[in-house]
């Protein structure tokens, strides 16, 4: 729920627009240890709550899943960052802590125990998806029912496996989303999953794209989008700051998943606020940021 690049252009056609309104996977990071993420973006222009939502894993070819329920809001042309919930600094082996810097990317950290929930686990020869409760597929990375070795590839004679020795793509690797795509694959991959033409592959621990995605879905280009940034955060001395690029209206305090804590009126016309925290628990909290412009946007802070 970091910054949000969208470019928005007119998809015109036989005098049909065009227009996307779920969720859909915009990165995927599979890179050394446990550094796992998964970027979920929100083309639409209103927040959607994940409550009905998981995300699953498919492995080594099976048909079977592994999944995990997931909570939050990913708001309106914004993303969220799920990781892989190892955070111990002297975990070794299966229990390597991520990478700091792909940490403080996070919005969730998802199945810290491999015993509990294996859904995190994937290894770049796993298919992945975001699924509603219902079984509806929303967005599917990979192929169900596919086993490609190490890695899906762009080699075509072995059927985008890595059979013959072909590059992988999903394995080691950060896979970013085209602009150009603008929802979810939503049925299996047949015959093949060819992951180059909806994802960029990237090097591993590539991490610096997480928290915004570039999305092509609309008619003209949004000039200007208003950003805004918490201090201390985390926040550990019962108050934090809001400061925005548009002056503050008001904020709304809510919950990992969509519960509003508190409504809070700006008295002053000014782009920060400040906002008092003793009466918060330690946690992860959503800050819905309204502007004067009648904008709004959702931000992380922890409060500790």
């Amino acid at each position: 729920m970091k910054k949000n690049l969208l470019l928005l252009f007119a998809l015109f056609i036989g005098g049909i627009t065009m227009a996307q309104n779920e969720l859909f996977f915009s990165e995927y990071v599979e890179g050394s240890g446990n550094n796992r993420a998964l970027e979920i973006f929100n083309p639409t222009s209103s927040d959607i709550n994940l409550k009905g939502y998981s995300i699953c894993r498919y492995s080594n070819g099976n048909l079977t899943r592994y999944d995990v329920a997931i909570t939050g809001v990913v708001p309106a042309k914004g993303t969220w960052v799920a990781v892989s919930d190892k955070r111990d600094s002297s975990g070794t082996g299966y229990d390597t802590m991520v990478d700091p810097v792909l940490q403080a990317k996070a919005d969730t950290f998802l199945c810290p125990n491999y015993g509990s929930n294996k859904t995190f686990y994937f290894n770049g020869n796993d298919a992945m998806t975001l699924e509603k409760a219902n079984g509806t597929y929303i967005d599917i990375i990979g192929k169900m029912g596919q086993d490609p070795g190490d890695a899906w590839t762009m080699d075509a004679a072995a059927g985008y496996t890595s059979a013959y020795g072909g590059k992988w793509w999903t394995k080691n690797h950060t896979l970013i989303r085209k602009p150009s795509v603008t929802g979810g694959v939503t049925s299996n991959p047949d015959p093949f999953f060819i992951v180059g033409n909806e994802w960029d592959s990237l090097p591993k621990n590539t991490f610096d794209h997480l928290g915004w995605h570039t999305c092509i879905v609309g008619i003209e280009p949004i000039v200007k989008i208003n950003n805004a940034f918490f201090y201390p955060n985390p926040s550990s001395n019962g108050w934090f700051m809001v400061k925005g690029t548009e002056v503050i209206k008001s904020v709304k305090i809510m919950n990992v998943i969509g519960q509003s804590i508190a409504y809070i009126v700006n008295p002053e016309e000014r782009g920060d606020m400040r906002i008092e925290t003793q009466e918060m628990t330690k946690g992860i909290y959503m800050i819905q940021i309204n502007f004067a412009d009648n904008t709004s946007i959702v931000k992380k802070v922890i409060i500790e």
